[in-house]
């Protein structure tokens, strides 16, 4: 009795080992994972989608979606596991809305996004979407391919002019208080070669951040801050047609003020604005 216990003893530590390699990847490893085949968006209808890809090592099967532009909540589809070859079904599509995707990592972060027209009808179907586009454009040194097409970044103010909101989604411009202001520039409404995603941050009281750096994001969000997700795309440096987006913060910190007129930025900071920098790069 005493050399069967010893035995099984010995058979549960050799097994530990197995049983520990079979945890869910770790961060780093996850991180690693790089796409190679897609996203292609398949089988659209008025009411639900596919999203495919393919990476070269397994990796998590999380996608959120959402009608692009808007502040409703993120839907998400997931399946547990974590292979090379990923299928989601995105439900509880609405005819005839754009969507914007997101493809996140185990531990949440942005692996990709894009964006896909829904069809026109409950019943009806609408063309396969290339997410990826397929290899990018050669462009030349300095130059960005555009050719996913440019959305309007919209600039709308409260009744005091102190916050400011900033949307690619017309419908919100004269919503919660704010009334429109015209046009800022334009985003890229894919992602091209020379280009990074803008993200959008809202704040309690509704001020609108804009950053296409992921330190800056978590950061707000850890004061607050809800995250939008991506409005577009913006040039990470100074390409034919663009002009640099600029940032301003108010003198307490709990407003900022994006333009691209050096005029605007000199008045606001004659009123004690203080001068963030550059974004990035938005079309004219």
């Amino acid at each position: 009795m005493k050399r069967t216990l010893t035995l099984l003893s010995l058979g549960l530590m050799l097994s530990a080992p197995v049983a520990f390699a079979q945890k869910p990847m770790d961060q780093a490893n996850e991180k690693a994972v790089q796409i190679t085949q897609g996203p292609n968006i398949t089988n659209i209808t008025g009411n639900s989608a596919t999203i495919n890809w393919t990476t070269n090592s397994a990796g998590a099967n999380h996608v959120r979606y959402r009608v692009a532009g808007s502040n409703s909540a993120w839907k998400s589809a997931y399946a547990t596991g974590g292979g090379t070859s990923h299928s989601l079904q995105l439900t509880g599509l609405e005819p005839g809305k754009t969507y914007e995707w997101q493809i996140l990592t185990r531990d949440g972060d942005l692996r990709t996004a894009g964006q896909f027209q829904s069809a026109a009808t409950a019943a009806g179907t609408a063309p396969d979407v290339n997410a990826n586009g397929g290899a990018a454009p050669a462009t030349q040194p300095g130059s960005v391919d555009t050719s996913g097409g440019k959305v309007p970044l919209y600039r709308s103010a409260n009744s005091n002019g102190n916050m400011h909101l900033y949307t690619t989604n017309a419908a919100e411009q004269n919503s919660n208080g704010f009334h429109a202001e015209g046009t800022t520039g334009y985003l890229l409404s894919g992602q091209g070669s020379g280009t990074v995603p803008l993200y959008r941050m809202t704040g309690s009281n509704g001020d609108t951040f804009l950053t296409q750096a992921s330190n800056e994001r978590s950061a707000m969000q850890a004061h607050g801050y809800r995250d939008d997700g991506i409005v577009g795309y913006i040039a990470s440096s100074q390409a034919p047609g663009t002009q640099p987006l600029y940032r301003l913060s108010s003198p307490d910190g709990s407003g900022h003020f994006y333009t691209t007129a050096s005029s605007e930025k000199s008045q606001f900071q004659s009123q004690g604005w203080k001068d963030e920098g550059i974004v990035g790069y938005i079309w004219q």
